[in-house]
């Protein structure tokens, strides 16, 4: 799906006309290049991504902006046929994949140099690696639901938290 049809359902998600989008705070972009982005005919202009997520605060967007900013590395938003976005089943989802992850931690070996694993050792390594990252997907994925199941800013959300982390110097 290309950044314009992402823009596009998430301004329908969010109750937002293009309009109402060009007028938001910081936008600076004009109701008919909104239309011509979500319609593909001209191309989204990669500095727009954060002024746009952050004017439709929609954490579905949030997931979708990210990969088409940063490529391959980034936490998908779930919405496979699996997944149900009611807090409970993402809890369960959660636990399920974090126990998993913390398993795979629990039988690797960590005593020795990375330098001197063998390939089988650096093979396990790797999938704890995918664990850990099930068991992160699963969280920011609950984290959204619970964003969206109470009306929370996701962008204050995340201000705050960062905010947080440089008070507990984990974060300068």
């Amino acid at each position: 799906m290309t950044i314009g049809k992402k823009i596009a359902e998430a301004r329908k998600r969010t109750g937002h006309s293009q309009r109402s989008l060009s007028e938001e705070e910081g936008m600076a972009i004009s109701k008919e290049s909104i239309a011509k982005y979500e319609a593909g005919t001209r191309t989204f202009p990669k500095d727009m991504y954060p002024r746009v997520a952050q004017a439709l605060d929609d954490p579905q967007f949030y997931f979708e902006a990210w990969e088409e900013t940063t490529g391959f590395v980034n936490i998908p938003y779930l919405d496979g046929a699996f997944i149900d976005h009611r807090t409970a089943s993402l809890v369960h989802l959660v636990r399920m994949e974090t126990e998993k992850a913390m398993r795979g931690m629990e039988k690797t070996y960590w005593f020795k140099p990375p330098d001197q694993y063998s390939e089988i050792e650096k093979e396990e390594v790797q999938k704890v690696v995918k664990e850990l990252l099930d068991a992160a997907v699963s969280i920011m994925n609950l984290v959204a639901a619970l964003c969206k199941e109470h009306r929370f800013s996701m962008k204050l959300i995340f201000c705050q938290w960062r905010t947080s982390l440089k008070e507990k110097q984990y974060e300068k």
